[in-house]
């Protein structure tokens, strides 16, 4: 057995043994290897951040007049708290005479306080309305985003699954719709706020003492500079911890989901190996940006006590040796400095976060712009087939360079069991995903009743198409909400007398709940038997005109498959039907068997008839029965 073997394999041996194993005809295995990991590649740059904006605004605007508002709104309370060190400013230039403290007023002051404390109130009230706002407009953007992205999965096409990690389409669903959700509600507000501080505390300290404002802007080149250089070096220790963070989770969801396999190659070293190389990566990565991240507070607070100071220093001697200044004056721009310098600081770090949420939004308007594979339907709706099935000259391939099936021509008349076998990757699989229009055809044609499927409504032909695969998923919920999924318009009767066809109502009602029973997340609460005959009540409850059975007993014992070869027998019953199978025994009594090897058509007949010619399926025949 390879697990006592003493020699562990390196990691890329182990790769290049499992990527020996993988099926050829699977689309998933044409991307330059096996798929290690499904993880998106995170904290890449915006390539289109002008058109991403506008398109991500566009979504807005329904909302326009109420972000107006919000707009307005901030304009309003900026000015109120802006106000505050100009109505201080002027109040201590006009009633407090240094020279003479008993001609001192505190009635005039008291008024001034209470005037500064409402309009502080005021722009309180305003921000938090304008938070509220905005949050609503930002959420109901963001659902209506995730709705357009859900929708364009449930209708995008198979091959579309095959090229994009299940990793990476939740990411887009979950991650990056969350990065536009705080872009939206948080960071586009915070930027627009700090903006019009930035601005107003400019000119309002200008407006007051105007030496004092040069003193205060002096400083500001030197702020600008540092806040980029530290910026830069935190986005990339920030985007090379995720991208490290990303990489770790895919090792661990690799070894996790393997462990089995891990475990038998005795490959728990190499693994945890290059976990720790990893983690150290991330280790790394991690302090740095924090690091960095770290020291734009300490320098902020640093720079805003010497502007502070500066301006006191410089107010001091301008008030001693000229009239340009009042002490007023002095208090109003060092409380302006403080209001001046917070928002250049927050630009800078909003600046990252905005840029992740127009990255974000650029991944999840790639998703809404995929391709729908109901653009191109067929227009002629369906009622019923009769069951004619004809494969003419057909070849496909799921990339340019590689054809899976070569010329492929067959007939089933109604009724008929078309049996299709042959050796693993030679293409049996890929012909039922064809008559579905999983994928469409690169030549040659496929007709059900003398029509090209190409013609047909694709809801409407896999309506009438019922197919049970060799691993069947069952959906969260109970065992009656997995057999209605079939027909949602049958009532409870209908369900159970479809059950009790599939030979799945003895064991259905055995159980705690009965029909109620709750199903674990694909089943794994039932044996895999026990999911096949839900599996065939749930098609039988569909009614198909035409039936798929894709290997639907090769992993079931014998006694459980003696059980779902009765209730198949029962649901192919006047149906026209094409099975798939490894096992022969189970389609000796097929009307017609297929032998497909490397995408041909190389044999096809009865059973007795291809026994009798000692070709391939004679051969087939004789490895499974007579060793």
């Amino acid at each position: 057995m390879v697990s006592n073997n003493k020699e562990i394999l390196s990691k890329k041996a182990l790769n290049e043994r499992l990527k020996a194993e993988i099926d050829p005809t699977d689309p998933k295995n044409f991307k330059g290897g096996m798929r290690r990991r499904d993880t998106p590649p995170v904290g890449a740059k915006p390539k289109n951040i002008r058109e991403t904006l506008f398109r991500l605004l566009s979504y807005m605007g329904v909302y326009k007049y109420a972000v107006l508002m919000v707009f307005l709104s901030l304009i309003a309370a900026t000015f109120a708290t802006l106000y505050i060190p100009t109505l201080f400013a002027n109040s201590i230039d006009r009633y407090i005479d240094l020279d003479d403290f008993s001609r001192f007023d505190p009635t005039n002051l008291y008024r001034i306080v209470i005037i500064m404390a409402v309009l502080a109130g005021i722009g309180s009230i305003i921000r938090f309305f304008s938070r509220f706002i905005m949050v609503r407009i930002s959420q109901n953007v963001v659902k209506k985003i995730r709705e357009e992205a859900y929708d364009k999965l449930m209708k995008a096409p198979v091959d579309y699954y095959d090229k994009q990690g299940s990793g990476d389409i939740v990411s887009r669903l979950s991650n990056d719709v969350e990065l536009i959700s705080n872009s939206l509600g948080q960071t586009v507000l915070e930027v627009l706020n700090s903006s019009i501080v930035l601005l107003g505390a400019f000119v309002l300290m200008f407006l007051l003492n105007w030496a004092l404002g040069l003193v205060v802007i002096a400083f500001i080149p030197i702020m600008i500079l540092f806040t980029i250089k530290i910026s830069k070096k935190t986005r990339k220790g920030f985007k090379e911890q995720q991208v490290h963070l990303a990489s770790l989770n895919g090792i661990i969801e690799e070894s996790v989901s393997g462990l089995k396999t891990v475990k038998l190659y005795n490959q728990e070293k190499p693994f945890t190996d290059e976990f720790e190389i990893e983690n150290d990566k991330l280790k790394k990565a991690g302090f740095m940006a924090q690091f960095y991240s770290g020291l734009i507070w300490p320098f902020i607070h640093f720079m805003n006590n010497l502007i502070f100071l500066s301006v006191i220093a410089a107010g001091a001697v301008l008030y001693l040796f000229t009239p340009l200044v009042t002490i007023g004056q002095i208090a109003g721009v060092s409380q302006y400095s403080r209001q001046f310098i917070m928002p250049i600081s927050n630009l800078a770090q909003l600046f990252n976060a905005l840029m992740q949420g127009i990255a974000g939004a650029e991944r999840v308007f790639e998703l809404i712009d995929a391709e729908d594979e109901y653009e191109n339907d067929g227009e002629l709706a369906i009622d019923q087939f009769d069951g004619d099935i004809s494969f003419e000259n057909v070849t496909f391939g799921y990339t340019e360079d590689v054809v899976v099936l070569k010329d492929i021509s067959f007939f089933a008349k109604k009724g008929e069991v078309i049996a299709i076998v042959g050796p693993t990757g030679g293409g049996k699989t890929t012909t039922i995903k064809l008559l579905n229009r999983f994928y469409d055809i690169n030549a040659g044609e496929i007709k059900i009743d003398d029509k090209n499927i190409n013609t047909l409504q694709k809801d409407e032909l896999r309506r009438r198409i019922g197919v049970v695969l060799q691993d069947t998923h069952l959906f969260k919920g109970t065992v009656y909400d997995n057999i209605h999924y079939g027909d949602f318009t049958a009532d409870k009767e209908a369900v159970i007398e479809a059950a009790k066809m599939a030979n799945a109502h003895d064991f259905i009602i055995k159980l705690p709940k009965g029909y109620e029973t709750e199903v674990y997340e694909g089943g794994q609460n039932f044996s895999q038997g026990e999911r096949q005959l839900i599996s065939i009540a749930r098609t039988i409850l569909n009614n198909p005109d035409l039936l798929i059975l894709d290997e639907a007993t090769s992993n079931i014992d014998t006694r459980t498959e003696a059980k779902i070869q009765e209730s198949m027998r029962r649901l192919m019953k006047d149906r026209t039907s094409i099975v798939i199978a490894h096992r022969l025994q189970t389609i000796r009594e097929a009307n017609k068997i297929l032998v497909i090897d490397h995408g041909k058509l190389i044999e096809s007949g009865d059973h007795e008839e291809l026994l009798n010619a000692k070709g391939f399926y004679y051969g087939l025949y004789k490895a499974q029965f007579e060793q």
